[in-house]
C-alpha cells in the first residue's frame, strides 16, 4: 500500500511538472505563426512568446472559419521549434447566383479580387436549382460554355442560356439537360447556315425539330 502511495504521488509530481512546463515554462511558446493555402491577407490572434499548450487548435480554427470563403482551417503545433501552422482551405466558387459566389454545397460567398470571367451567371429559383445549372454548364462545348452570358433555370430544370455569338445576342432554349451532345451540334448547325444570320432565338428542346426565330 506504501509503495502504491509512492507511485501515485510521483505520478502526480511528474504530470504536475509537464503542466507547469507547457503551460506555464518559457521552453514551449509560440515562435512563429504561419499562414498557408491562401494569398489573401489574414491576421492573427497568436502572440509570439504565448504558451504553445495554450494555443488551442479549434478555437483557432473557428477564428478563421468566421470567414464565409474559408471552407476550413487546420491548425498544427510544432513542439519541437515552436511554430503553430494554420492551413486554408479556400471555397472553390462554380457558379454566381444571386450576385454571390457559390459552391459545390451551394454555399455562398464573397468574391475577393478573383477572374469570374469563366464562371456562368445563374439566374435559378433555388440555390439548389443552381448548383445543377453550374454542373450542366461544365458538361457543356467549351465552344457554347464561353459564349454564354446568363444561364436561367426554369421549373423541372430545363435551361434557357442567353448567348452573345461573335456580335449577336441569342436566347437558346435548351430544355433537358438530355441528348446534349446531339443539341449542341445542331446548334452549332443552325448558326452557319446564311439565312439564320439574324435570328435571335433557337429552341433545340426537340433537336429532332430545332424552331428559330
Amino acid at each position: 500500500m506504501k509503495k502504491r502511495r509512492l507511485y501515485l504521488l510521483g505520478a502526480l509530481v511528474v504530470l504536475s511538472g509537464a503542466a507547469y512546463i507547457l503551460g506555464w515554462s518559457s521552453l514551449f511558446t509560440v515562435s512563429n505563426v504561419i499562414i498557408k493555402g491562401t494569398s489573401t491577407y489574414l491576421p492573427t490572434n497568436i502572440d509570439k512568446g504565448e504558451k504553445l499548450a495554450r494555443v488551442e487548435p479549434r478555437v483557432v480554427a473557428s477564428f478563421y472559419e468566421k470567414y464565409d470563403w474559408v471552407k476550413g482551417a487546420d491548425v498544427s503545433r510544432n513542439w519541437i521549434n515552436g511554430t503553430v501552422e494554420i492551413t486554408i482551405t479556400e471555397r472553390t466558387p462554380i457558379a454566381i447566383y444571386n450576385d454571390m459566389a457559390i459552391d459545390a454545397l451551394g454555399k455562398s460567398f464573397t468574391l475577393r479580387n478573383q477572374n469570374v470571367s469563366n464562371l456562368p451567371r445563374i439566374q435559378a429559383p433555388s440555390v439548389d436549382s443552381a448548383i445543377i445549372a453550374a454542373a450542366f454548364f461544365r458538361q457543356l462545348p467549351v465552344e457554347i460554355s464561353s459564349q454564354i452570358t446568363v444561364l436561367k433555370v426554369h421549373s423541372a430544370d430545363t435551361f434557357i442560356m442567353q448567348i452573345q455569338a461573335n456580335s449577336r445576342s441569342i436566347e437558346l432554349r435548351w430544355g433537358r439537360s438530355e441528348e446534349n451532345a446531339l443539341k449542341a451540334k445542331v446548334y452549332k448547325a443552325l448558326l452557319l447556315q446564311p439565312e439564320n444570320s439574324a435570328l435571335k432565338r433557337i429552341d433545340v428542346s426537340a433537336p429532332h425539330a430545332p424552331i428559330v426565330k
